[in-house]
């Protein structure tokens, strides 16, 4: 085979800023290009960072105004706080552990709530209605309402006890007030936001996973998030467009969702396929060679002539692959891989072609 190493000219290149090649410079670029992009694909992390970090530049700002007033146990309590926030933000960005960062962030919240509401008195009431606010945004639902319900009746315990009667009855009844609308309103954001999310990642004509899915899962691999070699495969049906201009969209529309049942079919257990845009699929395969990747597409390419037909007959696709051989951007991989297809189409399609790996 020979090696795919240049850029076939349908490739879709998104923007990147000339940056100088010093070492330095580029592992920085490349740090907050990653930082960037897992705020992007993470909804919960960018909420745990942002609200972890400003809420702990407030408290230092506090520790420092105790410091200077010598209340030095309110200062202790206010350091304690600060670096139980910054762990847990840290414990965020390690791989696989969002969910439990967003857990503990409720908990220690609720927690640091009530520890400031017996030590502070009236000070730390205001940091109640925070905490009530975004604890449905950092974590579950169920969890998050028994937090809130916990925090509410002890806070209260507080303010009654430490005022001596119901004069200020007013705050525990709008904590309640916000505790309810919270609840409610994550509840509604909720589902709506998984609608759209579905919606977002869901090709709607094959059900299959779009491409900002498909990218998100590149980017992960590329960023060394994976265990495992990899390969990429691009699939593109053979002369599709003469199916519209022939037989009209409706005919190509029901090629697609057959294609598209075919290859959930044939996937085995780790692999991954993705609707890329038009007559494209792309299939990301767990895999540990070139050859391997070869004999993988090429059982591909027969299951799909075998078992796909359209109103002129047999389907036939064209495949291009690629291993990961290290890229530091998922797009080179995704080039290599295109280039291979634009090969495999240029020697007649009904075939394959993958891209030899890059050389060290």
């Amino acid at each position: 085979m020979n090696a795919a190493r240049f850029i076939a000219p349908r490739l879709e290149w998104t923007f990147r800023p000339c940056v100088p090649k010093g070492g330095g410079a580029t592992r920085v670029i490349a740090m907050s290009d990653q930082m960037i992009s897992r705020f992007r694909d993470n909804f919960r992390l960018a909420i745990i960072s942002l609200l972890g970090l400003t809420t702990a530049s407030a408290l230092l700002g506090f520790l420092v105004w105790r410091l200077m007033r010598g209340e030095w146990r309110e200062a202790g309590f206010d350091a304690l706080v600060v670096l139980g926030i910054v762990a847990i933000v840290r414990l965020a960005w390690r791989e696989g552990r969002i969910e439990l960062a967003g857990r503990m962030m409720v908990v220690f919240n609720t927690a640091a709530c009530i520890g400031a509401s017996l030590l502070l008195g009236a000070a730390a009431d205001g940091w109640v209605y925070v905490a009530l606010m975004t604890n449905f945004y950092i974590a579950g639902t169920r969890l998050a309402a028994v937090c809130g319900l916990l925090l509410v009746a002890v806070a209260t315990m507080a303010l009654l006890t430490r005022t001596g009667g119901g004069a200020h009855l007013a705050t525990p009844v709008t904590w309640g007030l916000v505790y309810a609308f919270s609840y409610a309103f994550s509840r509604r954001v909720r589902a709506h936001s998984d609608s759209l999310e579905l919606r977002a990642n869901q090709d709607p004509l094959t059900g299959m996973s779009n491409r900002g899915v498909l990218e998100a899962r590149l980017r992960k691999i590329v960023a060394g998030r994976e265990r495992g070699r990899t390969g990429l495969v691009i699939l593109d049906i053979d002369r599709f467009k003469a199916v519209n201009d022939t037989f009209g969209h409706a005919a190509g529309d029901a090629v697609l969702v057959t294609l598209a049942e075919v290859l959930r079919e044939a996937l085995r257990e780790g692999d991954a396929v993705y609707r890329f845009g038009g007559e494209e699929f792309v299939l990301v395969l767990p895999i540990g060679s070139e050859e391997a990747l070869a004999a993988a597409a090429e059982r591909l390419r027969t299951v799909v002539f075998e078992r796909v037909r359209g109103p002129a007959g047999p389907v036939t696709v064209s495949i291009g692959g690629a291993m990961h051989s290290g890229e530091g951007d998922w797009q080179d991989w995704f080039a290599r891989a295109d280039a291979a297809l634009y090969l495999a189409k240029r020697a007649g399609r009904d075939r394959i072609h993958i891209a030899e790996a890059l050389l060290d």
